[in-house]
């Protein structure tokens, strides 16, 4: 077949009709949002490039959608459960969520990090899509000068909508970076009702209220080879590599992240935004004071951003070395936007996992922010991918306050509703 630009519709058809045929329609694959699948199919033959075709996968995806019950009634989808067929013949309906339940879930995925708490997005409902742009307006320009951490945020909080969205009933497909012309828009979403709701998405949906960015040390987690199973599996679907930091490359890393706020400190436009974001007045976004941590609490976290010092508290003092892992997540082409976005989808994935697990955890992009220490943890995980962030994952002991939330900007500074 030819570029995925020149596809006919009978080759879309065809392929449509080989991805209903496949395995990724199977009960294995039940719980994964329609689209997931259909990219995990395409890349799985060798098709990557139409997933980054916006155009092109949205006339694919259009194709299976009409084709799901034709499918059905031939007996392709008849072998497999019943609930998964309805739930594949609900894709095709035109019914929308109405505004309340957009409202609610918007609300809901705005509890998705960021860098400095900025929440550098914004949502518009037409009725039909749900729109998500990148709010450039929102910028940290000395700390992230390329805007790929702003790509990183809109990736979690688009992940965020969907699993909000599934808790109400409503599964999603994803059209990402939709307009050429606009580099702004990084996703459009449709809905379709789903034939049941199970336990694990209401769960998952009250994981967003749960999570918290704790930058406090942490005790080592329990049972880590299963769970670091558990995270690889869940950042799978985003196609996005997943290393963990050896103990023994541990120290290494340490150095990096040192040499990183040398190098910080010496910027005085860095420093001023640093100060902005964590200024005490701030009442809808970036860091609150609680959300900091002591001289004393940073020194026992040796892989950390420094941040302006929170005053003189010491929680967590029978902790007296961080323990936690720390795991990296990489690209594999360099900065591509959607590579980008859909890590930040992969942040949002592993995050929620953790918590769900009742890990505590702190995503750390200061030293992917600069050129040596990229390299640094490139050359640890030992591959050509270039690391978008790391994890810190570990246990925050029980009966112990918990990290506070931060806030976020009320609701009609980030949804619009257009007729």
């Amino acid at each position: 077949m030819g570029p995925v630009a020149d596809r006919s519709s009978v080759e879309l058809d065809e392929m449509a009709w080989n991805f209903l045929g496949s395995e990724f329609t199977q009960g294995i694959y039940a719980d994964w949002p329609l689209d997931r699948r259909l990219d995990v199919y395409l890349r799985h033959h060798q098709l990557g490039g139409m997933v980054d075709d916006g155009a092109a996968y949205g006339s694919l995806l259009d194709r299976v959608m009409t084709n799901i019950g034709a499918a059905h009634r031939v007996g392709i989808l008849s072998h497999g459960t019943d609930v998964r067929r309805r739930r594949l013949e609900s894709e095709m309906t035109q019914t929308e969520p109405g505004e309340d339940v957009i409202r609610n879930a918007v609300m809901l995925a705005c509890r998705a990090p960021s860098l400095h708490n900025t929440q550098p997005w914004r949502w518009t409902f037409d009725g039909a899509r749900l729109h998500l742009f990148a709010d450039r307006m929102r910028v940290v320009l000395s700390t992230d000068s390329t805007g790929r951490e702003v790509l990183l945020s809109c990736g979690a909080v688009l992940d965020h909508l969907r699993v909000a969205m599934a808790a109400a009933g409503w599964d999603a497909t994803v059209e990402r970076i939709p307009d050429p012309h606009d580099p702004d828009h990084v996703a459009a979403l449709r809905f379709t009702p789903m034939s049941i709701v199970t336990d694990a998405q209401r769960e998952r949906a009250d994981a967003i209220l749960a999570r918290r960015t704790d930058r406090l040390p942490f005790d080592a987690p329990p049972e880590w080879p299963s769970m670091e199973v558990r995270l690889r599996l869940a950042a799978i679907p985003y196609h996005v590599m997943t290393d963990i930091v050896l103990d023994r490359d541990r120290p290494i890393l340490a150095e990096a992240s040192r040499l990183t706020g040398h190098l910080r400190s010496a910027d005085p436009s860095y420093q001023s935004e640093l100060d902005w974001w964590t200024s005490p007045f701030a009442l809808t976004d970036g860091i609150p004071q609680m959300s900091l941590v002591s001289d004393s609490e940073a020194g026992r976290v040796d892989v950390a951003r420094t941040f302006p010092s929170a005053g003189p508290t010491d929680r967590r003092p029978d902790i007296s070395v961080d323990r936690s892992k720390i795991i990296v997540l990489s690209t594999t082409h360099e900065d591509a936007r959607c590579d980008v976005l859909r890590c930040g989808e992969a942040l949002s994935a592993v995050l929620l996992e953790c918590t769900l697990a009742g890990l505590a955890t702190c995503t750390l992009t200061h030293m992917t922010e600069v050129a040596p220490s990229r390299d640094i943890i490139r050359q640890l995980m030992g591959q050509t991918g270039s690391p978008q962030l790391l994890i810190r994952i570990g246990i925050a002991p029980s009966g112990q306050p918990q990290v506070p939330a931060t806030p976020r900007r009320p609701l009609t500074e980030v949804l619009e509703f257009r007729e």
